[in-house]
């Protein structure tokens, strides 16, 4: 995704001049790495399919590129950041018409989304709702346009243990413009039979799935009744324009033709989920199991409505993925049917979107299509070194993160290979990386920490070849996740974990040493996300024996390898979840800053014995510095993500001359909130932002040439349009 943001402008604040720069931002490629909760094909338009995620923008498939476009890049405010479930008007023929819920991770204030122009710009209906798109995973269709009537649409909403106002049964009959709750029945999905003819001008027949069974409506939505022998918790449910309905449950998979229940599921045992019917053939279905113990996802066909069933054997086709070093299917959320060519099918799963165009084949070859799909969350520390052949280090949640070489081409391996899938009877999960540094003299030394899944062990590593290979080592009790730094001049290696103590190594992990000098606290937590944004750990850049470390409000410095830490100079108290950085700089021993979310930023020239207040920064709530311009080569690039001069609104700022003076660079449009900023070593002007669910973006200025690669990697996207919404 590329986006160009502001216009050359001069503005005069206070004293120093604040010059609006214009810079692009494109999405560093990787493919995939997050679920794909729903797959849809409009019925109308050949080739257009929409795509929604767990924690991240809704796309929408580019036919003529081969990629997708994510529809919720604008700047994000509030707590809506997803898109959780998508609808279009089955009766409109241009595909233009859509409608999306969507809401956060912390409170109660989701809406639904309308948009006319096939999702470049979105007007929000103002209805509450509790959407929580990461927590609706399993979860079916919650939102349906009426297949008789465009102006009606319905959502049903995450069960309540009480009725809400937010929890519910909710329909509009203009077109979003105003809405009504008409039940306190919550719902995994809604369906319309348009088979069953009108109620006046609207569906007659409509079902509503929930833990209860299915209910269904013969009156137009006035009443809805529980219907006797529906399976109990109905998860997902796809209805074929005959009347012919399937629907997948905690137990199996069942059918509804019109007039009765029959269980027909296939030979797995337990639950079920993703399902689709032909909408050519109400006989030909696929369906996936869901079973987590044992860890059991099997996909099957049927030609007879589910009279029999064959098992699918599944061929990856990763070619624009080739990092992905595991099985596919795992976690299949959903299934979608080309309604203009009956071989085409679509599946989603943890990670990416899969085509294939001849499911009846054996095996059924699938391709995942990640062109675009750019949906890690960054949990952990972003690098980019100052030499070698690696551009940019990555820590990201589930798939672990990479060794970037590129930042146009997918990595051709990954943390998924040299920190795999554990499964046990107590945990299971791959390694989740917190942290990632590299010797600064020598970048082929790179050390990881990180934890088996979210909660788990200490799952951490180091290579000596630039990531070519890893060496796993066994972590001291306890020890696990957190922030690691490297000596600029040896593998000396600082860990910080979450939990317990910080310890030292000489020996690459062999052994620990307990470093009794910094303080408990450091890292809180309980998991890899529970300490924020919070980088408090860094290496000096020249000097091989200095290390720095922040503690409630104090800095700990190191002058002798990281054995013992002493307290340096006073800064402002962060408590240990706040946002907050320590960044050191290239070329300069001793000269570090600190930036804090509620207290700005701080330069140290004395090996942080005492601090200088940049007094124009209000908050740096992400710092990184990096190379310098050629036009002043003695002062590094220093980037604050925050507010500076008074600004009312979040903005990037970099700095060319210590912080005297800054340049906007504009609020870069990522749709999520960043977790982790770095700046280039290498390349003056570029810097990366690492989110939460949209990948990893990097942004230069619109002057500079971009990232070389194979012009056969290299795709063109419009641009991000203004989100209109007010989020």
């Amino acid at each position: 995704m590329k986006t160009s943001l502001f216009v050359l402008a001069t503005l005069l604040i206070g004293s120093s001049i604040i010059r609006a720069e214009t810079y692009t931002w494109s999405t560093v490629r990787v493919g995939g790495g997050g679920a794909t909760t729903t797959i849809q094909a409009h019925p109308l338009v050949p080739n257009l399919y929409f795509m929604t995620t767990d924690v991240g923008t809704p796309y929408r498939w580019n036919n003529d590129t081969q990629r997708w476009d994510g529809m919720l890049y604008g700047a994000t405010k509030g707590n809506r950041i997803a898109g959780a479930r998508l609808a279009f008007d089955p009766r409109d023929k241009t595909g233009n018409i859509l409608y999306i819920t969507t809401g956060g991770e912390w409170s109660v204030d989701g809406t639904v989304l309308k948009s006319t122009d096939r999702g470049h710009t979105w007007t929000d209906c103002h209805v509450l709702l509790d959407v929580n798109p990461n927590k609706e995973q399993g979860a079916g269709q919650r939102i349906e346009v009426d297949p008789q009537n465009s102006n009606v649409v319905y959502v049903v909403t995450r069960g309540a243990k009480a009725p809400t106002p937010a929890n519910g049964t909710f329909k509009t009959l203009d077109a979003g413009a105003t809405w009504t709750k008409i039940n306190d029945i919550c719902g995994n999905f809604v369906q319309f039979d348009p088979s069953g003819g009108k109620q006046g001008d609207v569906t007659k027949n409509i079902f509503i799935g929930n833990g209860d069974g299915v209910y269904e409506s013969t009156d137009g939505g006035a009443n809805f009744t529980l219907m006797p022998n529906s399976p109990p918790k109905a998860i997902k449910a796809s209805l074929h324009s005959s009347g012919t309905m399937y629907v997948t449950s905690s137990t199996g998979v069942h059918k509804w033709d019109g007039s009765a229940w029959s269980t027909i599921s296939p030979p797995t045992k337990g639950g079920y989920s993703a399902v689709a019917v032909n909408p050519q053939n109400k006989d030909e279905v696929v369906v996936s199991s869901s079973s987590w113990s044992p860890y059991v996802f099997n996909h099957y066909r049927s030609k007879d409505g589910g009279a029999t069933w064959k098992l699918m054997e599944k061929k990856h086709d990763k070619s624009e993925d080739p990092w992905f070093a595991t099985s596919i299917g795992q976690a299949t959320g959903t299934f979608c049917w080309n309604p203009f060519n009956q071989s085409t099918v679509w599946f989603g799963d943890f990670f990416f979107a899969y085509e294939t165009t001849d499911v009846w084949a054996s095996p059924v070859l699938w391709k995942s299509r990640s062109a675009g799909h750019e949906e890690t969350v960054t949990e952990g520390t972003l690098l980019a070194p100052p030499s070698g052949d690696n551009v940019l280090f990555s820590c990201v949640a589930d798939v672990g993160g990479w060794d970037h070489k590129s930042l146009t081409d997918s990595p051709a391996v990954g943390m998924v290979k040299f920190f795999p899938f554990i499964f046990t009877k107590t945990i299971s999960g791959w390694g989740n990386m917190t942290g990632v540094a590299v010797e600064e003299t020598n970048p082929n030394f790179i050390a990881r920490v990180g934890r088996v899944s979210w909660n788990g062990d200490g799952y951490c590593g180091y290579s000596t070849d630039g990531g070519t290979t890893y060496t796993l080592w066994k972590s001291p009790a306890g020890a696990a996740g957190g922030r690691i730094a490297v000596s600029a001049t040896s593998e000396t290696m600082v860990w910080v974990p979450q939990t317990g103590p910080a310890y030292r190594s000489t020996d690459r992990g062999t052994t620990w040493t307990l470093i009794a000098s910094i303080p408990k606290g450091t890292f809180i937590g309980d998991n890899v996300f529970a300490s924020g944004p919070r980088h408090p750990l860094a290496a000096d850049k020249v000097t091989g024996d200095k290390f720095y470390v922040y503690c409630y409000g104090k800095l700990y410095v190191s002058t002798d390898g990281g054995a013992t830490f002493a307290p340096g100079g006073e800064l402002p108290f962060s408590y240990a979840t706040n946002n907050l950085t320590v960044e050191t700089t290239p070329g300069r021993d001793g000269d570090l800053w600190v930036g804090m979310i509620k207290d700005g930023l701080y330069h140290s020239i004395d090996s942080g014995k005492t601090f200088t207040k940049i007094t124009k920064v209000q908050s740096a709530d992400f710092l990184a510095v990096g190379k310098a311009s050629n036009a002043t080569p003695s002062n590094p690039a220093v980037y604050v993500y925050g507010k500076v001069n008074s600004s009312p609104e979040m903005s990037l700022y970099r700095s060319d001359d210590d912080g005297a003076t800054w340049t906007d660079l504009g609020a870069p449009q990522i749709g999520v909130p960043p977790f982790a900023m770095a700046a280039d070593q290498q390349t003056y002007g570029r810097v990366y932002l690492g989110t939460k669910g949209n990948g990893i973006f990097y942004g230069d200025p619109s002057t500079a040439a971009p990232p070389a690669s194979p012009a056969s990697a290299t795709v063109a996207t419009p641009p991000a349009p203004t989100d209109s919404t007010a989020r």
